[in-house]
């Protein structure tokens, strides 16, 4: 039996990680994009590139039985950013395939990690960067086989945005933004990375665009979540409920200071939209309809293997 090979952008990135040991675990040969120089290891060759490196992305997918697209800005300095990356870098990579698959007539599945947020593209340019990618895959993949996954909350070891909770609880805080009932489904990193392989060559989810999560009905509220963390340290904490118009006036500061000082800020206006929308449940065709894939893990089983890494690394 022929070894499969997996073409993976966003490699080096929090859901890259564990896509490519998850990869490995099931005995693919990987070929991940990198933009910096990475240590050897057995069944990946590392390509030197990026996105708009036609050369790096040709031997990327080539002779790839499947692609995973991952690279994406969750936050930038503007609307042509974010459209470069997580838009027409889709169009980018399609067009490479085209032209590889010309001399070996062969189709990889064309799998894209899109975000829930695409289903909300009116609250911010991140959410419709998202939607957009889709469309253009749908719209130019042709008769490749192609599939779009879209995660909501991602959690898990190598996360930094977790982190933020357990300080926060740390601190006796329970930060609400929004509200306390305002309600996300969430998913732990390696069981996203064995939903993505789980959609592989299924013929049932090509065309298919696809919610996955840990399967927890109607998804947590904000201070389940908080209290979730809060148990596990022993912590009790007080709630704080941050209204949106404080948020947008904070969020509305740090673009300023962004301006001023020259980094890209995470919180923004168009952000805090999307961290007090009300309902981040994951409600489409879902991903355990369609596969053998069941998530393995609970948020508080997940939140605690996430607590064991920031220790282990020192971050708590």
């Amino acid at each position: 039996m022929m070894t499969k090979i997996a073409a993976v952008t966003g490699a080096t990135g929090f859901v890259g990680k564990h896509l490519i040991d998850e990869l490995i675990a099931q005995g693919f040969q990987v070929n991940a994009l990198t933009r910096r120089p990475q240590p050897e290891k057995e069944k990946i060759n590392w390509i030197s590139g990026d996105l708009d490196n036609h050369p790096a992305l040709m031997e990327l997918v080539k002779n790839a039985d499947v692609v995973y697209h991952l690279a994406g800005l969750v936050k930038a300095r503007s609307k042509d950013d974010f459209n470069h990356v997580n838009s027409h870098a889709v169009k980018t990579l399609l067009d490479v395939i085209h032209q590889s698959s010309m001399k070996s007539r062969a189709k990889p599945h064309f799998i894209l990690l899109s975000s829930l947020a695409a289903r909300e593209r009116h609250l911010s340019t991140y959410a419709d960067s998202k939607r957009r990618g889709e469309e253009i895959l749908t719209e130019h993949a042709g008769n490749m086989p192609w599939t779009i996954l879209r995660p909501p909350g991602i959690y898990g070891p190598e996360d930094k945005e977790t982190l933020k909770i357990f300080k926060a609880v740390s601190y006796r805080m329970s930060i609400l933004p929004g509200g306390s009932d305002n309600r996300a489904s969430w998913i732990y990193a390696p069981d996203l990375a064995r939903a993505l392989i789980a959609v592989t060559d299924n013929q049932a989810c090509h065309g298919q665009i696809l919610d996955v999560d840990d399967g927890k009905k109607d998804g947590y509220s904000n201070q389940e979540m908080y209290e979730t963390a809060s148990n596990i340290l022993n912590i009790n904490a007080f709630n704080i409920t941050l209204p949106q118009f404080t948020l947008r006036f904070f969020g509305h500061i740090n673009v300023l200071f962004s301006t001023l000082f020259g980094y890209i800020p995470m919180i923004t206006p168009e952000k805090v939209n999307e961290l007090c929308h009300s309902d981040w449940i994951c409600r489409g065709p879902h991903v355990m309809r369609l596969t053998n894939w069941k998530p393995e893990t609970t948020l508080k089983q997940g939140f605690k293997k996430t607590l064991k890494w920031y220790r282990d690394n020192n971050l708590m």
